[in-house]
């Protein structure tokens, strides 16, 4: 299955979407993804979990922001 996408869009906001369809618009500042799940795994690379079919990607970041995200578990 295809990766999760994720990738920021014009005046700070960012935007997910699942090869489910699954799909989420977010403003850098706002609150929580609200259809995903973004754990942090270490440094800049993160675990990002559909809510919806819970497909899981791992993504590497040299951007900040990309929303409110908790520490994964070891």
């Amino acid at each position: 299955m295809p990766e999760i996408t994720l990738m920021p869009v014009p005046r700070g906001r960012w935007v997910m979407m699942c090869p489910c369809g699954a799909t989420e618009i977010r403003a850098e500042d706002g609150p929580r993804w609200a259809a995903f799940d973004l754990e942090k795994v270490d440094g800049r690379r993160y675990r990002i979990t559909c809510q919806a079919c819970g497909h899981v990607t791992e993504h590497f970041s040299n951007q900040g922001a990309m929303g409110s995200i908790r520490s994964a578990s070891s």
